[in-house]
């Protein structure tokens, strides 16, 4: 009888971790979390930028894998990485496509959440189904004061296999024929003006513009104001409708696909907007490989913006 009830216990404990994992909101706060590592339902993945900082100081039971292991090379960031040394990566640190996950970064720009928000477009995009972003990051759950760990996590390494699904995935063949009006994908540019108004380029960019026929919503807007905290779920709504972003089908674009996923997640996770896409290698490759391009400076007007470019590297 006592075997019987153990076991039952065992079962309902299971069951109620389990319900938690499944239940696991795309964004949460440092309580929450908080909760979940004492019951331990979720894996902590920091993606933080530098590793010795996360060996000083971390959230307890977390494991460390940096940003660039779900990132292309330097002359093309936003290139998917190669699944099979992800898998590798993710595996050696006792994560598998089973787990629920929450993604923390550092939590100190509005930029770092695109970070997090990259990683869980790779991590989705690959087959995990549970998944969540800490708002805030680590510097959000250290300023609400709870327990830090240190050194180096115990983790049992695993195996896992990873597949890539399209579902969220527009590559340059896919965006091409958008642009040909071969489809009525709204494209969506989450960069800052300059960006869009082609004063400004990414470095492995061949030249400045963007997609033709393509609107702008900068990804800052869904922050709340000087601060990395993206907004309450009922705020964004009310800038998705006032903006009219709930487009189904939208492809959203940058650089990189680093801000864009930062307005993917908030439209397809938060927001709910049916089938919403990540161009990933976004406006680098696209630019490598002399496709169409519109608000592309004239040769001259180039030349300034580069000469530009490189007197406030100079002075900055």
């Amino acid at each position: 009888m006592k075997a019987w009830a153990s076991l039952l216990g065992i079962i309902a404990m299971a069951f109620v971790v389990a319900s938690q994992a499944s239940t696991l909101t795309p964004v949460i706060d440092s309580f929450t979390l908080t909760d979940l590592v004492v019951d331990d339902s979720v894996k902590v993945l920091e993606i933080r930028s530098d590793e010795n900082a996360y060996l000083k100081q971390h959230i307890p039971g977390s494991v460390h894998l940096s940003y660039d292991e779900f990132r292309g090379p330097k002359t093309n960031p936003g290139q998917l990485p190669d699944l099979r040394k992800l898998a590798k990566a993710l595996g050696s640190r006792g994560i598998q496509v089973e787990d629920a996950v929450v993604i923390v970064h550092d939590g100190v720009t509005t930029t770092d959440f695109g970070a997090a928000a990259r990683v869980y477009w790779t991590l989705k995009s690959v087959g995990f189904e549970s998944l969540a972003i800490l708002n805030g990051g680590f510097r959000a759950y250290q300023k609400d004061g709870f327990e830090l760990a240190s050194g180096q996590a115990k983790v049992l390494p695993v195996s896992t296999t990873l597949v890539l699904s399209p579902t969220w995935y527009a590559d340059t063949a896919e965006v091409a024929k958008q642009v040909a009006g071969d489809g009525n994908a709204r494209l969506l540019d989450a960069r800052l003006d300059d960006f869009y108004a082609g004063t400004a380029w990414h470095d492995a960019a061949a030249r400045p513009g963007i997609l033709p026929g393509a609107d702008q919503f900068a990804f800052e807007a869904f922050f709340d104001k000087n601060t990395p905290l993206l907004k309450h779920a009922d705020d964004i709504d009310a800038i998705v409708s006032a903006n009219g972003l709930n487009q189904p089908g939208t492809i959203s674009y940058c650089n990189t696909g680093h801000w864009a996923a930062t307005n993917w997640f908030v439209l397809s996770e938060v927001a709910r907007v049916d089938g919403v896409k990540l161009y990933a290698e976004s406006m680098v490759e696209w630019s490598a490989l002399n496709q169409p391009m519109e608000n592309v400076p004239t040769s001259v007007q180039f030349a300034i913006l580069k000469t530009k470019k490189w007197f406030n590297s100079l002075v900055n």
